[in-house]
């Protein structure tokens, strides 16, 4: 069996592939970016009652993985074209780079008067946990397969 390529593979030959591999980015994006907004979004009205600090820092760490996890995928998109070594290359320091960062941004304003450690800290970690979750979900509905069902077990 050989394997097909698919959209997210990086094995594009001609501007309909390139057109169906940026289809399924936009729906990764979608998928993932709407379902993470709402959550900020009630993260930021449940922390209006903890104070405006609270409310502010829930803001900040909603836009924080909104932003880093948008630009992986961008990121992911515009280096889908390169060898497969690469591309993982990529995502591993993409994935890396969108823990440790906000991580590292948590930590140097640790003792801010404007933050508030806990909603930043709660509101990233479980916009981070939604964005895994329905981007893995908006990936499934793609149906990408890794072999081509229309093939013969013999050939």
């Amino acid at each position: 069996m050989t394997p097909t390529p698919g959209p997210l593979d990086g094995a594009t030959a001609g501007p309909a592939d390139e057109a169906r591999e940026s289809d399924a980015f936009a729906e990764l994006l979608r998928g993932a970016f709407r379902p993470t907004a709402l959550v900020g979004v009630l993260a930021v009205v449940g922390s209006v009652f903890s104070g405006v600090t609270a409310a502010w820092s829930a803001a900040l760490g909603a836009a924080i993985v909104l932003g880093f996890f948008t630009a992986s995928l961008l990121v992911m998109k515009r280096t889908a074209h390169l060898p497969p070594t690469t591309v993982m290359a990529v995502v591993m320091i993409t994935s890396t780079v969108k823990v440790i960062v906000p991580g590292i941004v948590l930590f140097a304003v640790r003792d801010a008067s404007w933050l508030n450690g806990y909603a930043a800290g709660v509101t990233i970690t479980v916009c981070a946990l939604v964005w895994l979750f329905f981007e893995m979900r908006a990936y499934k509905r793609l149906r990408i397969f890794a072999f081509s069902p229309d093939e013969k077990a013999g050939a």
